[in-house]
């Protein structure tokens, strides 16, 4: 018993000395701070990483480089240069012209607001699209609101007034595949490939206010259609595009536009009908490239009807003894003539541009051309005298005179020369021609069954032959010649003024000319005569 005695003494002893000691342990280890894991950042430091961040997220906002990607304008590119998810960009165009005429009203005008929208999905998948306002978004219209007639139905008066009709558009809306560098696929509404302005058309990336009238009406600014188009850099230096693309409507064209109403726009569109394109940019050097471009399709459509302008001169051969030899050659003519219209569009352009240093520049030649047949239904359906070959040109070139002061700023003045003529070949009738021989056929060999007054307007209408508005101008017998007032001529003269490189403020002043000389074309008679001069005053943006 004594021995135990002693151990519970040793061990009590041990025990008084040992608990200060383990309580003052314990109650540092309580008061203390616990030393956060290496791994992860204290709330201070993740604020300041969070702080630079934002920085870093201003810094490249107020200093983001807009560049063009596969042609598009700077603005349009914003789905290529961002990262993945939403981007957006878009530009404007704010206008004053003057028309130096008594007989046509000055005009301001919204003329276009222009949103872009895109999602990169992923680093080969980008939706691009954009979202067109012109006219503020509105333009104005006349309506008829009230017709009156008499008992037999006839009008006797009406009454209309003035509306505001939507103008909003998508521009384009496309999915692009970025299989290679060499090798993407554009699926959705595309920009047509031809000519400078279609991709190319945002108001900082060319000098004067208006856009060239080649590049509207000769080629349709802005050209979009619904199809497939491949594209991609073939090496360091050569660019390309092609595809297919539903044809145009050419019951809707025009003899002053040619092929530019015939546009679908991705609107319902036909699609009985299509076309391929192909461009091709050569980038020789820093700010200097030469490009080309063909298209080709067919524009009926399954709306125009083929003139068989030949048959109903061989009808009556019928009634003649086969013994002349007259009636088999009429039934095989007859049996050769096609009765659906075939419209065959096709056009060629080649096109440089210069923006290197101080000078900037573009230069455009086109031709298009239709088949003769094709046109014939057209302008006999349409009664318009369509032109069969059309053609355009201009050159224009600018100097920034601050760049001999070194300034960020820039102030070009610039000239432009633009020629085009939209019925520069038309369908004719001379005198003697095919169609005078066989109404002399059917006037002699046939009796004179055929209609009497065979040169008449509604009888070449009925083959495709529009006779000119003037009698005048139906020279030496000629019928079916062209309005002289769609062979025009325009020199522009004018300042940009570059404030900052998304930002331009320009004026310019518009000489226009066309080759009519008729007495009926002076401005008063007639104030679309294309010799109306105009000062031009616009503001413009990218965003």
């Amino acid at each position: 018993m004594a021995h135990i005695r002693r151990r519970l003494l040793q061990l009590s002893q041990g025990l008084s000395l040992l608990l200060p000691l383990i309580l003052h342990t314990t109650l540092a280890a309580q008061t203390q701070p616990t030393a956060p894991p290496a791994s992860q950042p204290s709330a201070e430091e993740r604020i300041g990483i969070l702080e630079e961040e934002l920085e870093k997220l201003r810094l490249s906002r107020a200093t983001h480089s807009y560049e063009s990607v596969g042609g598009l304008g700077p603005a349009a590119s914003s789905a290529y240069t961002s990262g993945e998810g939403l981007s957006w960009g878009g530009y404007g165009e704010v206008k004053y012209r003057n028309y130096r005429s008594n007989y046509r009203s000055d005009q301001t005008d919204l003329h276009r607001f222009i949103l872009y929208a895109g999602y990169r999905f992923n680093d080969w998948i980008v939706l691009n699209s954009e979202l067109e306002y012109e006219h503020a978004g509105f333009e104005e219209e006349t309506v008829v609101t009230e017709v009156s007639t008499d008992s037999s139905g006839l009008v006797t008066s009406s009454e209309s007034e003035s509306i505001a009709a939507s103008e909003v558009a998508v521009e384009f809306a496309y999915l692009d595949l970025h299989f290679a560098d060499a090798l993407q696929l554009q699926a959705g509404l595309n920009l047509v490939p031809f000519g400078i302005y279609n991709y190319r058309h945002e108001p900082t990336t060319f000098l004067p206010v208006e856009r060239t009238r080649t590049e509207t009406d000769l080629i349709p600014s802005t050209w979009r259609e619904i199809g497939l188009l491949l594209h991609g850099n073939l090496g360091d230096l050569l660019y390309y595009r092609a595809g297919i693309v539903n044809g145009p409507r050419g019951s809707k064209f025009s003899d002053s536009t040619w092929i530019r109403s015939g546009r679908s726009k991705g609107s319902q569109a036909r699609a009985e009908d299509f076309a391929w394109v192909g461009q091709l940019d050569l980038h020789l050097a820093e700010g200097f490239s030469l490009g080309a471009a063909y298209y080709s399709g067919e524009a009926d459509q399954g709306e125009l009807a083929a003139v068989d302008w030949k048959s109903n001169l061989y009808d009556p051969l019928a009634g003649l003894n086969d013994s002349t030899g007259l009636l088999a050659v009429a039934n095989q003519i007859k049996g050769n003539l096609r009765k659906d219209a075939r419209l065959r569009v096709q056009m060629a352009e080649g096109h440089l541009e210069l923006d290197r240093g101080p000078w900037r520049g573009r230069a455009l030649y086109t031709e298009g051309w239709l088949n003769e047949d094709g046109v014939r239904a057209v302008n006999n359906a349409t009664n318009k005298n369509i032109g069969k070959r059309v053609w355009g040109a201009y050159g224009e070139i600018g100097f920034n005179v601050l760049s001999l002061f070194a300034s960020e700023q820039k102030l070009y003045p610039y000239l432009r020369y633009e020629r085009l003529n939209t019925q520069w070949q038309t369908v004719q009738r001379y005198p003697g021609g095919e169609e005078d021989q066989l109404d002399l056929l059917c006037a002699t060999a046939l009796g004179g069954s055929c209609p009497g007054n065979t040169r008449s307007a509604a009888l070449n209408r009925a083959r495709g032959i529009i006779q000119s508005r003037a009698a005048e101008t139906e020279a030496y017998g000629v019928q079916g010649l062209a309005d002289r007032v769609n062979d025009q001529s325009i020199v522009t003269m004018g300042l940009a003024w570059y404030p900052h490189p998304n930002v331009v403020i320009k004026a310019e002043y518009e000489q226009h000319e066309s080759a009519t000389r008729l007495h009926r074309d002076i401005e008063g008679r007639r104030p679309s005569n294309n010799k109306v001069d105009q000062i031009n005053v616009a503001v413009g943006f990218i965003f």
